[in-house]
């Protein structure tokens, strides 16, 4: 918007001349008019704001700064100029400064919801979580039917891990704007965050016939293709993402995780890398690869202070160090078909932590009877993975469990359940599914189910590796749980990609 409030200047004809001429997008003639007023009428406003709104609007960012300023300096109490000197200063990534031209429009106008908004996605950009959703807020306090103001608060809750509720912004923003691709997008992202696995791929699916070239879209729908196992599906919305967008590094990444073959994996990380040779996880994992093919360099390469206490180097450093390499596989569904092969499968198995029961169906396809053990209301206490804090609550059914035929489920804390359901006579297992995530957790469902173990009982720890924590963890328990027990394991499967371990116990 382009409003005079300075000295007198320029001609009327000649603003409203450019200002026709913006308006009707003819950017070419309005720059050149804008050019010759900032000229002739130096100490004026208007030519310089004018000038500074027609390079933001034709993407010349770096231009539009000095003319931008001009017009703060000439017209200090324009709350308009603030905004977008702001708008500038953001693009720029100058974010402090940004977020000082945002408050200084605000002060001058209060009820300016834009400010408020664009001030929220800079505090979200700085890191500034809680500052940000205030700011959203109040946008939306402004201006209730703000739909990109739902949206990026979404993202903002996303962030902040309160799902549920960034489940309902996007929701709103949907109601406000039915063909709002994004927000389906965005929503699908929570939805699969909560392990709502199939109301997540309808909602990428409604981004995408709203907007079939949402290269995002399809990579995300690729995401949640592979969770439900619907790998050759996954593997060609990852492909539709890559043909759109040819240098879109994350559906290369997703790709290397569908293979089956460490040859195969390595053919998309090389991808990756040479559209993105910054991608750390795929320069780190190269090295992985690489090493299980005889070729250590790498690895050895990148064992410098920059790189040694990564996740990812420190769990290949574990994996490496083991008497023998395990198998190494790159989804969770090729993981389970290569234990189940080693299993004896005329034994049930059991599960520790089974949220929505997506591995349970799975596993009960060849083991047919499971014993699921969940309180299905989230973790019993928070769970700091290194990164971020997966609060109490997290990764609720909200108390649905589930009805599968074969599946036994035992419904509670794990110290409430397990000591009487142990303390009877139970069938050896074939496999230990633990998903417990918590080393609090993890060390109960181990010290218990210790009656159903014996040498040719495998055990799936499904959180082991990978994390920033990871070796406080279901590392520490396993460890613990064998210096208690005087045992020591065997590595059979490891997957970087899913970051689960499967191994057998020796000495049980």
């Amino acid at each position: 918007m382009i409003k005079n409030k300075s000295r007198a200047g320029p001609p009327q004809q000649q603003i409203s001349k450019l200002l026709d001429h913006f308006q009707s997008g003819r950017f070419s003639e309005s720059e050149a008019l804008a050019v010759t007023i900032t000229k002739k009428f130096p100490e004026h406003q208007f030519g310089w704001k004018a000038l500074g709104a027609i390079y933001g609007q034709t993407g010349k960012i770096h231009e539009s700064l000095f003319p931008n300023k001009m017009s703060v300096q000439l017209a200090p109490q324009d709350a308009q100029a603030h905004y977008n000197l702001g708008i500038t200063l953001r693009k720029l990534e100058r974010l402090s400064e940004a977020e000082t031209s945002y408050k200084k429009a605000i002060v001058l106008e209060p009820n300016h919801a834009e400010a408020h908004y664009n001030l929220g996605i800079t505090l979200k950009e700085i890191g500034r979580l809680e500052e940000a959703e205030a700011s959203y807020n109040k946008a939306i306090a402004l201006k209730p039917d703000y739909t990109d103001a739902y949206n990026n608060l979404g993202n903002t809750l996303k962030k902040l891990r309160r799902l549920e509720e960034a489940e309902a912004s996007y929701k709103k923003a949907i109601l406000l704007k039915p063909d709002f691709a994004e927000a389906h997008d965005n929503l699908g992202v929570t939805l699969k965050a909560q392990g709502r696995l199939e109301e997540a791929e309808a909602l990428y699916k409604q981004a995408l016939a709203l907007k079939p070239d949402y290269t995002e879209a399809h990579n995300n729908l690729g995401n949640t293709l592979k969770e439900l196992g619907r790998l050759d599906e996954a593997v060609a919305s990852y492909k539709k993402a890559i043909s759109l967008t040819p240098d879109f590094a994350p559906a290369f990444w997703n790709l290397s995780g569908c293979e089956k073959t460490v040859k195969d994996a390595e053919y998309w990380i090389d991808k990756c890398l040479k559209v993105d040779s910054n991608y750390l996880e795929a320069k780190l994992i190269k090295a992985a690869l690489r090493y299980y093919q005889g070729d250590k360099a790498n690895f050895i390469n990148l064992m410098q202070p920059e790189f040694t206490q990564h996740p990812y180097m420190r769990s290949f450093s574990w994996v490496f160090s083991l008497a023998k390499l395990p198998e190494l596989h790159f989804n969770r569904w090729q993981f389970f078909d290569s234990i189940v092969k080693k299993s004896i499968v005329s034994r049930p198995f059991y599960e520790f932590g089974v949220w929505r029961a997506t591995s349970f169906k799975y596993l009960i396809k060849y083991f047919k009877k499971g014993y699921g053990f969940d309180t299905f209301t989230g973790l019993p206490e928070d769970w700091d993975t290194g990164n971020h804090v997966e609060g109490k609550g997290t990764y609720t059914s909200n108390g649905n469990v589930p009805e599968i035929a074969g599946g036994q489920f035992i419904v509670g804390k794990f110290e409430d359940t397990l000591p009487s359901f142990f303390c009877e006579r139970r069938p050896m297992a074939s496999v230990i599914n633990l998903d417990s995530d918590l080393y609090s957790s993890t060390m109960c469902a181990l010290n218990y189910s210790k009656s159903v173990m014996d040498k040719d009982t495998i055990l799936i720890f499904d959180e082991f590796i990978i994390n920033e924590n990871w070796e406080q963890d279901e590392f520490k328990a396993l460890n613990d749980f064998c210096s208690k027990y005087r045992l020591d394991y065997e590595v059979v499967s490891v997957s970087f990609f899913s970051k689960q371990v499967a191994l057998k116990l020796i000495g049980i």
